[in-house]
């Protein structure tokens, strides 16, 4: 991986298109992208933590070798690497592939929720319900959370929240489904339906207000 001497928007996505054009398994870009991220050198470090976070969110568990690596090193990336640290725990998030990894994350992100700045909170809300997705006994918790940034005056919460609900619902209409496959004498249709139809509510668009003249 060449870092340029700026990172822009257009920077990280032509480094995605270059490390995912390469033939899996891609070991010498893995190699490259984990060296970088553990570079001593901040600028470096964010921007493969962005890289990181990127090809993670189009391939999931593409990482999932160094999924330990990368919970560590958003636990231990400093207060002012507050951009790599966010990335770095999403990467983590899209790459942890057992209860156990997903679970030692969990208190992580959930203090990145929990972070004054709106920007780390946007992060740390969208990798909890990642988390949340695979870990039943984190949903309840996903949902409040997801539920109140909603309705908060920060655009980047409404939109995480917006974005990842109706996915975070869709979970459980499956996980119910499941259970009421197995155990049809519960009774859970009602319910199941409620919940799909509250995931389709969540992803309309709000209507526009009319104005009159």
């Amino acid at each position: 991986m060449v870092v340029p001497r700026c990172w822009k928007d257009a920077d990280a996505v032509a480094a995605m298109r270059d490390f995912l054009s390469q033939a899996p398994p891609r070991r010498a870009a893995i190699r490259g992208l984990m060296t970088e991220l553990l570079s001593p050198e901040p600028f470096a470090c964010r921007c493969a933590a962005d890289l990181a976070r990127r090809v993670s969110a189009r391939e999931p568990g593409i990482l999932r070798h160094h999924a330990d690596v990368l919970a560590g090193l958003a636990a231990e990336l400093l207060p002012e690497q507050w951009q790599a640290r966010g990335h770095v725990a999403m990467a983590a998030a899209l790459n942890a592939r057992t209860h156990v990894q997903r679970m030692r994350l969990a208190p992580l992100v959930r203090s990145l929720v929990e972070d004054e700045r709106i920007a780390v909170r946007a992060m740390g809300l969208e990798a909890f319900a990642m988390l949340a997705q695979a870990e039943p006994e984190l949903r309840d918790e996903a949902m409040l959370l997801l539920e109140c940034s909603r309705r908060a005056h920060e655009p980047a919460l409404r939109s995480r929240a917006r974005r990842m609900l109706p996915l975070l619902l869709a979970t459980e209409v499956e996980a119910r489904s499941r259970s009421a496959i197995r155990q049809p004498e519960l009774g859970g249709g009602a319910s199941l339906q409620r919940v799909g139809h509250q995931a389709r509510r969540i992803a309309r668009p709000a209507a526009r207000p009319q104005i009159s003249g």
